[in-house]
């Protein structure tokens, strides 16, 4: 049954095509923003869609020449470019990436990666602690625990990145001509399961890019738009619609947390935001109490009788 059609979009059998199709059309604009603070400087750093793209090809082209291909390589961390980056690394490569929660405890953390077979951990240096004590445990097999900033006594994705990018001036193409398997599985998360432990689901990029095409086919989001990235992106909902904001040519920037979300909006002039109904809810009830608090609560449920009744009459 062909799927009814509100808006133009091309379907991709995998994120590869996706993505490469999406650095040709949106090039220099900004794909990421990441935020620099340094004492009482801040400061924004845009991220295009070509460098994302290149910093792809370079962090994955050391990932082949560490012999990666065949490999299972997991990532737990807040949301934050080098996670995208390390992601889609991944996915482009036809690596299994493997996204875990970063709030997981340590024995979970630790059953997730033996229970997933991970091979490598690419982890954010806020939750070091846990990875030096599954590292002093040793149940996981980690080969390699690549840090996603500079730490001291780990490899980290700058410096791998440098390394892949003097290997492709050397004319190593072993990466960008990595053929995908739109259907063989590339992504292993774990549910939060109700029961027991939290199950393993596996999925392929085609799973991934058929979700973002039927997305494109309803959502009227355009290029101009800018989404913060809320949702984690080790949920599937977060990192799926990660790639979705990709395909719009989307800008994505990231929250400071939950405490600051309103002043995140405002900073960075969001006009998408994906949640889910606890999260609108909880959002909604602040509104409402700063609204009562500022004896406003008539003047609004005035206001909201003449715009349902404006909408009536379509406007």
């Amino acid at each position: 049954m062909e799927r009814e059609k509100y808006f133009e979009a091309t379907e991709f059998t995998n994120i590869k095509e996706l993505i490469q199709d999406a650095v040709s059309k949106y090039k220099e604009k900004p794909a990421f923003v990441i935020k620099h603070k340094e004492e009482k400087t801040v400061s924004y750093e845009e991220v295009s869609y070509t460098r994302l793209l290149e910093e792809v090809n370079q962090l994955g082209t050391k990932f082949y020449d560490l012999g990666y291909q065949e490999k299972r390589v997991a990532i737990v961390g807040r949301n934050c470019y080098q996670w995208a980056l390390a992601h889609l690394t991944n996915l482009l490569g036809g690596i299994l990436s493997i996204p875990l929660d970063k709030e997981l405890q340590v024995e979970e953390l630790e059953s997730c990666l033996v229970r997933s077979k991970a091979d490598v951990l690419v982890f954010d240096e806020k939750y070091i602690q846990n990875i030096e004590e599954i590292k002093k445990r040793g149940n996981a097999k980690i080969e390699n625990y690549i840090c996603m900033t500079k730490q001291e006594g780990y490899e980290d994705l700058e410096n791998l990145k440098e390394q892949g990018k003097v290997l492709l001036e050397e004319g190593n193409n072993t990466y960008l001509q990595a053929k995908i398997d739109s259907y063989k599985m590339n992504i292993l998360l774990f549910t939060s399961g109700t029961t027991s432990k939290s199950k393993a689901v596996m999925l392929s990029q085609n799973n991934i890019a058929s979700n973002v095409y039927s997305m494109q086919l309803v959502e009227d989001i355009r290029k101009e738009d800018v989404n913060i990235a809320f949702l984690p992106f080790h949920h599937i909902f977060g990192s799926t619609c990660m790639v979705v904001m990709l395909a719009f040519g989307v800008t994505t920037v990231f929250p400071d947390g939950l405490r600051y979300i309103a002043q995140n909006l405002k900073e960075y002039k969001v006009s998408i935001f994906v949640g889910v109904p606890l999260l609108v809810e909880a959002i909604y009830k602040r509104i409402e109490q700063g609204i009562a608090k500022k004896g406003k609560t008539k003047v609004v449920a005035f206001a909201k009788k003449v715009s349902n009744l404006l909408l009536k009459l379509r406007y």
